[in-house]
């Protein structure tokens, strides 16, 4: 029986902003443009390679759909909702239920899991205590209102800075493991 590691892996404004309030992402393309929107030229690619599985929400898998071809191979991708979406891959399963029985039925499936988004989704696994590993892009965009990452919460959680990696264009790549 395997215990898999959950990262959340996702770029942000400098104030906690992942999208802007319609949900647009439009503020992150000039930086795609440079390879850096991710953290890096490389950054993203070595850390997919190591992934084995996603999971994210129907807000997201859908903005990824809209994208143009779907970005995450032949991965197992789960995506919580209780609709009905076209699947953009036979790697696609839709999910429902519980944050906590999905998140252990993956960490026991999968080794190395991506949470991918959206925000509500992010915040009821950080709320079950299953993110082992936060690594926020920061883009050096303040967008001063929008779909924060976080929220409001009652929790706290220490976290420990593994490595953090400053590139060209000011964005700033922060790696933490989460505590309890």
């Amino acid at each position: 029986m395997t215990t898999g590691e959950i990262t959340l892996y996702i770029a942000t404004s400098v104030d906690g902003f992942i999208a802007a309030e319609d949900g647009s992402v439009a503020w992150l393309e000039e930086f795609q443009s440079t390879g850096e929107a991710d953290g890096g030229e490389g950054s993203y690619e070595a850390f997919f390679a190591d992934i084995e599985a996603l999971v994210m929400g129907a807000t997201t898998y859908e903005q990824v759909r809209s994208f143009g071809e779907w970005p995450y191979e032949d991965r197992p991708t789960y995506v919580l909702t209780r609709s009905n979406y076209p699947r953009a891959t036979d790697a696609v399963e839709f999910v429902e239920g519980e944050i906590d029985g999905l998140a252990t039925r993956l960490e026991r499936r999968h080794d190395r899991i991506w949470l991918v988004g959206g925000a509500q989704v992010v915040r009821g696994f950080l709320r079950e205590g299953h993110v082992d590993e936060l690594r926020l892009s920061l883009v050096p965009v303040l967008l001063g209102r929008g779909i924060s990452l976080f929220g409001e919460s009652d929790q706290r959680r220490e976290l420990e800075l593994l490595e953090n990696t400053t590139h060209e264009t000011g964005i700033v790549e922060l790696r933490y493991e989460i505590g309890g």
